[in-house]
């Protein structure tokens, strides 16, 4: 009865971290892809579109996309 009890556990343990989605994130200065930007992989919650955002400083667009 316990080895079908851990054996349970460790194959629950292996769908929750296979199921895990990640999102690539590109960030871009005035429609110019930033090369200098790591590109994080960010773990996915709802849609990856959802973690996209947009700042304008000092007339300066920059602009995060996610796939």
């Amino acid at each position: 009865m316990k080895k079908i009890v851990i054996l349970l556990f460790v194959a629950s343990t292996l769908f929750t971290f296979s199921c895990n989605k990640y999102c690539k994130c590109k960030h871009y200065v005035d429609g110019k892809l930033d090369k200098e930007y790591k590109g994080e992989f960010i773990k996915e919650i709802g849609n990856c579109a959802d973690y996209g955002e947009k700042k304008e400083i000092e007339g300066i667009l920059y602009e995060t996309k996610c796939k």
